[in-house]
């Protein structure tokens, strides 16, 4: 065994140290040149007009923020619950309402068929509704399906695409992730396990120009610029109409972030030979199922989930866990569900759907090891230890 494999690696070259050696050198730590030029190399991997800020958690409670305030009364969002818990938290934070939606067995999205009744149950109730649809692992959702739910009830529909920049959806709309004619936004996040890592960071793209301008102004107290007048001796001369927060990103952050989006179409392909590899060796072992069982081809692969039928391999979860991990392989699992979250176990029945499919996944749901500059010969360590685990083959020195 040669060293650990965890579940997932940031890739970096020199050209990151260069870009951040540059800003160190500038003095200019914060809104210096590196922001704009990333959001504008953002803008051609997502296809809309985007604005980065600190974090994704950061993105998605600005976003929502602001929708908010377009709006007299109640809000409810609606998310599945297979993903993280960023998006209702801020939510709740805000003083939304949050509803559950289940996932689809095949790839693990939300489920349009069970999204149009719990829409037509609570769409009366509230003022404004946001649909957030993950692009699980980075593979596109059934957005047709979603898109007309959401119409069919006036609810807006927001993208969760922290898992899928740089793909593309899949279909008919073969248009970069972000890009999508019937969403007002679809947001980011840039921490170090995604396709496009810059440490920390997040982004909303977005079509809808005062929205565009709202989130640039609020990420930065919603200061505005105002004339100055002999009266006033502030060289710095502004005004806040209403408050905001510091939700910048800074230089050293969008400098990373914009060597890898420059990168980001390399990692993608390289992540989807990965893919095809894991496909083909999985494919061997009928205990392990992919999700999706086929790989997609506009896929960003951010992740790369398996189903396992651990009472065949005889085995529970956290023992499989730690057999992987005696062979030196760290492996994840995205997500817990938010029913199952002491936080969003006390969802109203009315605004939550039954859970079959994340029921049933859930106690099987594993990431394997996938990134850019992933070895041949590590994945291959993964899916050989897969395959000892699936044929009950212990290792000397095993942990049985």
């Amino acid at each position: 065994m040669s060293g650990f494999i965890p579940y997932a690696r940031p890739h970096w070259t020199a050209e990151e140290s260069r870009a951040l050696d540059r800003v160190l050198e500038s003095g200019m730590w914060t809104g210096g040149d590196r922001v704009p030029e990333f959001e504008r190399e953002l803008a051609a991997l997502t296809g809309a007009p985007t604005v980065v800020l600190s974090s994704g958690t950061a993105a998605v409670f600005a976003l929502l923020h602001l929708l908010g305030t377009r709006s007299r009364g109640p809000r409810l969002l609606v998310t599945p619950t297979l993903t993280f818990a960023a998006a209702p938290a801020s939510a709740r934070f805000l003083g939304w309402d949050v509803a559950l939606c289940d996932v689809r067995s095949d790839d693990l999205t939300i489920d349009a068929d069970r999204l149009g009744p719990l829409l037509e149950r609570v769409h009366r109730d509230y003022a404004r509704i946001v649909v957030m649809p993950v692009h699980y692992a980075g593979h596109s959702c059934d957005l047709p399906a979603v898109s007309a739910v959401c119409e069919r009830y006036g609810a807006t529909l927001v993208e969760d695409a922290c898992h899928a920049i740089g793909g593309r959806y899949d279909g008919e709309h073969s248009v970069p992730v972000g890009a999508w004619p019937g969403s007002l936004a679809a947001y980011y996040s840039f921490h170090p396990t995604k396709p496009v890592a810059a440490g920390e960071g997040g982004a909303v793209a977005t079509r809808d120009p005062v929205l565009l301008e709202e989130l640039r102004a609020f990420r930065n107290h919603n200061m505005v610029p105002v004339p100055r007048h002999t009266d006033d001796h502030s060289p710095w001369p502004y005004s806040i109409d209403l408050p905001g927060m510091n939700l910048r990103l800074s230089e050293f952050h969008a400098a990373v972030g914009l060597v890898q989006a420059r990168r980001a179409e390399e990692a993608r392909r390289n992540r989807a030979r990965l893919a095809d590899r894991y496909h083909a060796a999985l494919a061997e072992l009928p205990a392990v199922r992919a999700v999706p069982p086929v790989r997609r081809p506009g896929s960003a692969h951010h992740l790369f989930p398996v189903v396992l039928d651990l009472p065949r391999m005889g085995l529970g979860k956290p023992q499989l866990l730690a057999e992987l991990r005696a062979r030196g392989i760290g492996c994840q699992v995205h997500y817990t569900p938010l029913h199952r979250l002491p936080a969003f176990a006390d969802t109203p029945a009315r605004l939550r759907t039954e859970f079959p499919v994340a029921d049933a996944v859930f106690p099987r749901l594993v990431s394997l090891p996938l990134w850019h500059g992933m070895r041949d010969t590590d994945q291959e360590r993964v899916t050989d230890a897969l395959a000892d685990l699936v044929l009950r083959r212990p290792i000397p020195g095993g942990i049985r």
